[in-house]
């Protein structure tokens, strides 16, 4: 299990490489006769998949805070997968779920800005989807860690990771597939890409909208219009920056995919995801001169800062204080919104 010493994040083939190798590997038997963890049996099965379940909804809702819940889960199943005695149909259950939870621990670190740290989880994880033979799972990672690459402004290696996602998901159902073209997107934005970033857009609203011709996995459950508009608003957000002459027909496009995501009710999840791209959405608002939407946007994503553990949210809230000081002096609403930006309390 990855440890939270300090991990420095690379880039390059340091960090595709292996996410390639994972793909063009066989996947290995996996069965256990050992006795030390007495057998695997169904229902320690089912509530393993519960207990991961109930972990993802936790970084959900809370975001990091439950950090440590989520490391303890790994090792227990990680110890099971050692010791206990298992067939080759519940010795992959049990790595699909160990990969699930080191995935989550991933986007925890990744959140917390421990990027080094969350690259050896989403390695992990990815190594394990391998091994469970579950190449939609692997997909998703994948596409997690370009995102982050995306989000370290390393647009080939974004883009390289978006490509082995892709790749990977292509026997997956259309909603997971879905997901991986949303994430892409990320990559196109930071390469400053305009015409892959549609394209992916449209494969996005497209897969969206197949039919599935497979059960969707239970952690993808939570793949809809809402967050896939929102990731692809996120995206824009980005482009615009790197495309100063259509900046503002691509904020407004922004503003319209980021509104249902940041006005999502203070008590349904996921919270975390609404706070993070309000925070976006804010942003946009004051690129396009709204300053009184810019404002309320804050305000109702700083609401959400109590329930929600997210140093990366809390960094774009920081990163609005900066871009709105200028407009303090003729503002009170930015004056009194600036002044509860300069004490944001640290992210548990």
């Amino acid at each position: 299990m990855p440890t939270r010493r300090t991990i420095i994040a690379v880039t390059g083939a340091a960090l595709t490489a292996p996410a390639w190798a994972a793909l063009h590997q066989p996947a290995p038997d996996l069965f256990s006769t050992a006795t030390e963890g007495g057998p695997v049996s169904p229902p320690l099965l089912d509530m393993i998949d519960n207990l991961v379940a109930h972990a993802q909804q936790l970084d959900d809702h809370q975001g990091g805070a439950a950090r440590d819940f989520v490391h303890d889960q790994f090792t227990a199943v990680a110890r099971l997968l050692r010791r206990a005695s298992y067939n080759a149909a519940a010795g992959r259950r049990l790595a699909a779920a160990l990969a699930q939870l080191a995935q989550t621990a991933g986007f925890m670190a990744f959140d917390a800005h421990e990027d080094g740290l969350a690259q050896r989880w989403y390695l992990t994880a990815l190594r394990t989807a391998h091994t469970a033979a579950d190449p939609g799972l692997a997909a998703s990672i994948l596409a997690l860690m370009s995102n982050q690459a995306a989000d370290r402004g390393n647009a080939l290696d974004a883009l390289q990771l978006a490509a082995a996602a892709q790749e990977s998901a292509a026997t997956a159902p259309p909603a997971v597939r879905s997901l991986v073209a949303a994430r892409s997107s990320l990559a196109h934005a930071v390469a400053g890409d305009l015409t892959s970033f549609h394209r992916t857009r449209e494969d996005t609203l497209t897969l969206l909208d197949t039919p599935p011709d497979t059960p969707l996995p239970r952690w993808a459950s939570y793949i809809d219009r809402i967050e896939l508009d929102a990731i692809t608003g996120r995206g824009l957000v980005v482009l615009a920056e790197q495309l100063p002459q259509q900046r503002h027909r691509l904020l407004r496009h922004a503003e319209r995919l980021l509104h249902a995501r940041a006005h999502t009710s203070p008590d349904a999840p996921p919270q975390r995801s609404a706070l993070r791209h309000g925070a976006w959405l804010s942003l946009a608002h004051h690129a396009t001169g709204d300053l009184d939407l810019a404002v309320d946007t804050a305000r109702l994503a700083l609401r959400r800062l109590p329930a929600v553990s997210s140093t990366r949210s809390v960094a774009l809230l920081r990163r609005l204080h900066d871009e709105l000081a200028p407009a303090g002096p003729r503002s009170p609403a930015v004056r009194d919104l600036l002044n509860d930006l300069r004490h944001l309390p640290a992210p548990r």
